[in-house]
């Protein structure tokens, strides 16, 4: 069943789960959240030698987000009370730490934390 999306500082998640990449929900955002900040990350090959495309994908809610009380169908971060938080939504920023810890550890690594809202998916 096709679930309903949301949109956090330009990137978009499935609604139910807040992911990027939802096998549950059939959806797959990582190609076009991945065109939004193409601009900002600059070439990546100066940090990896693997392309932007093979990162894991984002959960959203275990990055702090949740509705915003004010206003419909918006979401703030569950720290700074911000709609769509520059901070705890940099996707600029949360990508490259992932492109710098892949070059260390060699490939795009599964960190399963809150801090990092990267998750690995369910088959």
């Amino acid at each position: 069943m096709l679930g309903e999306n949301i949109i956090v500082n330009d990137f978009m998640f499935c609604l139910d789960h807040g992911d990027e990449l939802c096998h549950r929900c059939f959806c797959d955002h990582r190609l076009t959240n991945n065109i939004r900040i193409e601009d900002d990350l600059g070439d990546l090959s100066e940090f990896i030698a693997f392309e932007i495309e093979d990162r894991h994908p984002i959960n959203v809610y275990a990055l702090g987000a949740v509705a915003a009380v004010h206003t419909e169908e918006s979401y703030q971060c569950e720290k700074h009370k911000s709609i769509d938080c520059k901070t705890c939504f940099d996707w600029v920023d949360i990508v490259k730490k992932e492109a710098e810890a892949t070059e260390e550890g060699g490939r795009w690594s599964l960190k399963g934390s809150p801090e990092t809202g990267f998750f690995e998916q369910l088959d």
